[in-house]
């Protein structure tokens, strides 16, 4: 890990741009959320992509399989993620069985992660989930914040020309 110990957190956390709901029904979540607040249109895909079986996933550190199923879409300068955690150990699943649904993390972009895990180290706060980005290049980890802030902090490194966002996937390829 970098050495973080003269970094600023300003450095670190000024790109907010999502925050991430779990739920039982992503369907059912985005019907109500459509047709009773007129919020969308979502994207909607499969976590992991079928078609991407480079996508590493770990929880707590091993190397696990989990799928989610999820929904973006955006909200003024923010990004709304809704995960529908499916099958396998993961931190949304942990979160629905342990809290029931609800707001689960917000997101930073990031240039890199490694700095971040070892400022986020220096608090004791640690990954809790991690793996590749739907973007190919991109990673993202969810540290285990929510003891000290009440919710997690997930961070995703940003490619270089890409706007951060979720990207549109469409018949297995990235749109944007």
């Amino acid at each position: 890990m970098e050495d973080t110990s003269k970094a600023s957190t300003n450095e670190f956390f000024k790109d907010f741009v999502q925050i991430g709901v779990v739920v039982s029904d992503l369907d059912k979540s985005i019907r109500n959320l459509s047709e009773i607040f007129g919020i969308g249109p979502f994207r909607v895909l499969d976590w992991p992509p079928a078609d991407r079986k480079d996508m590493k996933r770990y929880y707590h550190g091993e190397p696990t399989e989990f799928t989610a199923r999820m929904a973006f879409t955006e909200l003024g300068p923010i990004e709304l993620e809704i995960i529908q955690p499916l099958d396998g150990k993961s931190c949304w699943s942990d979160f629905l069985d342990e809290h029931g649904e609800g707001i689960h993390h917000i997101r930073f972009n990031v240039n890199k992660i490694e700095p971040i895990e070892g400022y986020m180290a220096q608090h004791d706060i640690f990954s809790a989930q991690h793996g590749s980005g739907i973007r190919p290049g991109t990673n993202w980890m969810l540290f285990d914040s929510a003891e000290k802030v009440g919710f997690i902090i997930e961070a995703m490194n940003v490619l270089p020309g890409s706007s951060g966002r979720t990207p549109n996937i469409v018949d297995g390829k990235v749109l944007d």
